[in-house]
């Protein structure tokens, strides 16, 4: 039996050129601790002359190309052209498709038992945030 997980895509806003690394080392550190499988990541950049841009993990960066291997096929030219029609010019959007690991063993565990995953579903963090607040 197939142990699944749940699939999310992130999208994060950078303005300006502000890579250093730090988010490679945290993606990396997830992956090694078996907490997440990145499956596919795009970079859509626009300049700030308006030209557009759009990257592969593999032509971004080596270890971001380490990271996702082959990628899955689930970011399209479309996906990263829907983003690149939002882009404000010298601002990039980087694209991230990854499977929560780490809930394919707590799922495996619940199967072992005789039980199944009906449903998961996301808590926007906002939504916790204003429920602490009340």
């Amino acid at each position: 039996m197939e142990r699944r997980a749940p699939v999310d895509l992130v999208l994060v806003e950078f303005t300006g050129n502000r890579f250093d690394g730090r988010i490679l080392t945290e993606l990396e550190r997830l992956d090694a601790e078996g907490t997440i499988d990145v499956l596919d990541a795009l970079l859509v950049s626009r300049d700030g002359d308006g030209s557009i841009e759009w990257l592969e993990a593999s032509t971004v960066d080596n270890r971001l190309a380490a990271l996702v291997g082959e990628p899955a096929g689930i970011l399209s030219a479309e996906d990263a052209e829907a983003v690149a029609e939002e882009l404000q010019p010298d601002t990039a959007i980087g694209m991230l498709v990854f499977q929560h690991t780490w809930a394919a063993t707590l799922a495996a565990a619940v199967g072992g038992v005789g039980g199944r995953v009906l449903d998961w579903e996301r808590v926007p963090a906002a939504a916790i945030t204003e429920l602490a607040r009340n």
